[in-house]
Protein backbone atom coordinates (compact mmCIF):
# COMPACT_ATOMS: atom_id res chain seq x y z
CA UNK A 1 0.00 0.00 0.00
CA UNK A 2 2.99 2.41 0.65
CA UNK A 3 3.94 2.23 -2.64
CA UNK A 4 0.66 3.23 -4.19
CA UNK A 5 0.73 6.09 -1.64
CA UNK A 6 4.68 6.77 -2.85
CA UNK A 7 3.16 6.74 -6.56
CA UNK A 8 0.39 8.81 -5.81
CA UNK A 9 2.84 11.75 -4.41
CA UNK A 10 5.23 11.58 -7.15
CA UNK A 11 2.11 11.98 -9.24
CA UNK A 12 0.18 14.65 -7.42
CA UNK A 13 4.07 16.58 -7.37
CA UNK A 14 4.51 16.05 -11.09
CA UNK A 15 0.53 17.80 -11.73
CA UNK A 16 1.83 20.42 -9.83
CA UNK A 17 5.25 21.42 -11.08
CA UNK A 18 2.60 21.16 -14.42
CA UNK A 19 -0.04 23.73 -13.40
CA UNK A 20 2.35 25.79 -12.31
CA UNK A 21 3.91 25.90 -15.80
CA UNK A 22 0.23 25.67 -17.45
CA UNK A 23 -0.17 28.72 -15.11
CA UNK A 24 2.95 31.29 -16.69
CA UNK A 25 1.77 33.37 -19.09
CA UNK A 26 3.22 32.70 -22.70
CA UNK A 27 5.48 35.88 -23.10
CA UNK A 28 3.66 38.34 -25.95
CA UNK A 29 5.91 39.91 -28.59
CA UNK A 30 6.19 43.67 -28.85
CA UNK A 31 3.98 45.12 -30.92
CA UNK A 32 4.26 48.57 -29.82
CA UNK A 33 5.90 49.84 -33.38
CA UNK A 34 3.38 49.07 -35.23
CA UNK A 35 0.90 50.01 -32.72
CA UNK A 36 2.10 53.36 -32.96
CA UNK A 37 1.55 53.40 -36.81
CA UNK A 38 -1.71 51.89 -36.58
CA UNK A 39 -2.59 54.64 -33.83
CA UNK A 40 -1.12 57.10 -36.28
CA UNK A 41 -3.41 56.83 -38.89
CA UNK A 42 -6.26 56.12 -37.32
CA UNK A 43 -5.78 59.57 -35.75
CA UNK A 44 -5.29 60.78 -39.25
CA UNK A 45 -8.68 58.95 -40.57
CA UNK A 46 -10.56 60.35 -37.27
CA UNK A 47 -9.49 63.74 -38.24
CA UNK A 48 -10.06 63.37 -41.78
CA UNK A 49 -13.76 62.30 -41.01
CA UNK A 50 -14.31 64.85 -38.58
CA UNK A 51 -13.43 67.42 -41.64
CA UNK A 52 -15.74 65.44 -44.19
CA UNK A 53 -18.86 65.84 -41.41
CA UNK A 54 -18.23 69.42 -40.95
CA UNK A 55 -17.96 69.88 -44.58
CA UNK A 56 -20.95 67.69 -45.03
CA UNK A 57 -23.22 69.74 -42.83
CA UNK A 58 -22.18 73.10 -44.28
CA UNK A 59 -23.30 71.38 -47.44
CA UNK A 60 -26.63 70.28 -45.90
CA UNK A 61 -27.10 73.67 -44.67
CA UNK A 62 -26.40 75.31 -47.91
CA UNK A 63 -28.91 72.38 -49.86
CA UNK A 64 -31.80 73.67 -47.48
CA UNK A 65 -31.16 77.41 -48.01
CA UNK A 66 -31.68 76.94 -51.40
CA UNK A 67 -34.49 74.67 -51.26
CA UNK A 68 -36.27 77.29 -49.34
CA UNK A 69 -34.87 79.82 -51.83
CA UNK A 70 -36.75 77.78 -54.83
CA UNK A 71 -40.06 77.77 -52.85
CA UNK A 72 -40.27 81.28 -52.51
CA UNK A 73 -39.10 81.54 -56.26
CA UNK A 74 -35.60 82.92 -55.63
CA UNK A 75 -34.05 79.63 -57.88
CA UNK A 76 -35.27 77.20 -60.33
CA UNK A 77 -35.76 73.41 -59.57
CA UNK A 78 -32.38 73.20 -61.96
CA UNK A 79 -29.97 74.66 -59.23
CA UNK A 80 -31.44 72.99 -56.37
CA UNK A 81 -31.48 69.24 -57.66
CA UNK A 82 -28.14 70.63 -58.73
CA UNK A 83 -27.29 71.30 -55.11
CA UNK A 84 -29.11 67.74 -53.67
CA UNK A 85 -26.73 65.71 -56.42
CA UNK A 86 -23.64 67.84 -55.52
CA UNK A 87 -24.72 66.96 -51.33
CA UNK A 88 -25.35 63.28 -52.56
CA UNK A 89 -22.04 63.15 -54.15
CA UNK A 90 -20.53 64.13 -51.28
CA UNK A 91 -21.75 62.01 -48.97
CA UNK A 92 -21.14 59.19 -51.02
CA UNK A 93 -16.95 60.32 -51.35
CA UNK A 94 -17.43 60.26 -47.74
CA UNK A 95 -18.37 57.06 -46.91
CA UNK A 96 -15.91 55.52 -49.74
CA UNK A 97 -13.17 57.29 -47.55
CA UNK A 98 -14.51 55.23 -44.79
CA UNK A 99 -15.06 52.07 -45.99
CA UNK A 100 -10.96 52.71 -47.62
CA UNK A 101 -9.67 53.22 -44.07
CA UNK A 102 -11.31 50.91 -42.29
CA UNK A 103 -9.97 48.48 -45.00
CA UNK A 104 -6.49 49.35 -44.73
CA UNK A 105 -6.72 49.33 -40.91
CA UNK A 106 -8.31 45.55 -41.27
CA UNK A 107 -5.63 44.19 -43.12
CA UNK A 108 -2.99 45.55 -40.95
CA UNK A 109 -4.65 44.18 -37.88
CA UNK A 110 -4.97 40.67 -39.92
CA UNK A 111 -1.48 41.00 -40.95
CA UNK A 112 -0.41 42.07 -37.21
CA UNK A 113 -2.62 38.79 -35.70
CA UNK A 114 -1.45 36.50 -38.64
CA UNK A 115 2.37 36.87 -37.63
CA UNK A 116 3.79 33.88 -36.36
CA UNK A 117 4.24 33.58 -32.12
CA UNK A 118 7.47 33.65 -30.66
CA UNK A 119 9.69 30.95 -30.51
CA UNK A 120 9.83 29.34 -27.12
CA UNK A 121 13.75 29.20 -25.67
CA UNK A 122 15.47 26.32 -26.16
CA UNK A 123 17.13 26.54 -23.16
CA UNK A 124 14.41 25.30 -20.45
CA UNK A 125 14.02 27.41 -17.43
CA UNK A 126 13.98 25.59 -13.82
CA UNK A 127 10.82 25.04 -13.57
CA UNK A 128 11.07 23.22 -16.82
CA UNK A 129 14.34 21.62 -16.33
CA UNK A 130 13.04 19.76 -13.19
CA UNK A 131 9.82 19.11 -14.91
CA UNK A 132 11.77 17.21 -17.89
CA UNK A 133 13.91 14.98 -15.07
CA UNK A 134 10.57 14.37 -13.53
CA UNK A 135 11.24 10.90 -12.17
CA UNK A 136 12.77 9.46 -14.55
CA UNK A 137 9.73 8.92 -16.94
CA UNK A 138 7.18 7.88 -14.34
CA UNK A 139 9.31 5.04 -13.56
CA UNK A 140 9.87 3.69 -9.83
CA UNK A 141 12.71 4.11 -8.08
CA UNK A 142 14.95 1.78 -7.49
CA UNK A 143 13.66 0.57 -4.00
CA UNK A 144 10.00 0.53 -5.36
CA UNK A 145 8.81 -2.52 -6.43
CA UNK A 146 5.54 -3.19 -8.09
CA UNK A 147 2.72 -4.81 -5.76
CA UNK A 148 -0.26 -6.21 -6.41
CA UNK A 149 -3.21 -6.21 -3.73
CA UNK A 150 -4.28 -9.35 -2.90
CA UNK A 151 -8.03 -9.39 -2.56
Amino acid sequence: MSDITASERRLSAALDRLDQLLDRPAPQPDHAPGLDNLQARLDAATEQAARLSAANEDLIAANRDLLEAQQTGGIGPDEARAALEAELSALRAARAAEMTQMSEIMAELERLLAEDPPAIDAEPDAAMAQELQGDAGGLPDDGDTPRTEER
